[in-house]
């Protein structure tokens, strides 16, 4: 009996261990969808973790509450010669000033067609310890930029908390 019992016993643990894995994930999952708090205003909304508290609500400013990294967000209404431009045709304009206001940052990635829902450009900049990450969307008349900022440290911990910070987001109609 035993025999036949310790034949089985390495198919078992694992099994068994997969099980409270997975247990554990969904249960993780159910709570961080509970905990999940909106912002929106007149431009936008999006949605976040308590891992992040609020510190500024005229223009978004979220810090994370471990890490103390943080993520902003800046909306600029166009002028009405730029309403049907593309924004590929004009990214160059916009990068400048982003980097003329930043002149540490060194540019380390750029990505073309980060959304799916609106055109938009990533950019990701390292300064000392720090990495930036700059995503610039545009929608009709209005231009999103939004600057997630942490340690190197960080970085990369918290960034599946600002993809899903990403993902919610959502532009209102402009002109």
């Amino acid at each position: 009996m035993e025999n036949k019992l310790s034949k089985f016993l390495p198919f078992v643990l694992p099994l068994l261990f997969a099980i409270i894995t997975i247990c554990t994930m969904m249960y993780n999952a159910s709570i961080s969808k509970i905990r999940e708090k909106e912002f929106s205003n007149d431009n936008y909304s999006i949605k976040y973790d308590t891992t992040w508290k609020v510190v500024n609500k005229e223009e978004l400013s979220l810090k994370h509450r471990k890490s103390k990294s943080t993520f902003n967000i800046v909306v600029k209404e166009l002028e009405s010669n730029y309403y049907d431009t593309k924004l590929k045709d004009i990214i160059k304009d916009i990068v400048y000033d982003v980097e003329s206001q930043n002149e540490d940052f060194k540019l380390i990635n750029i990505e073309e067609n980060i959304s799916d829902k609106y055109e938009g450009f990533s950019y990701l900049y390292e300064k000392g310890n720090e990495q930036v990450l700059v995503n610039i969307y545009k929608k009709d008349n209005k231009l999103l930029l939004a600057y997630y900022s942490a340690s190197n440290e960080y970085f990369d911990i918290v960034l599946d908390s600002v993809d899903n910070m990403f993902d919610s987001l959502e532009i209102k109609s402009g002109v």
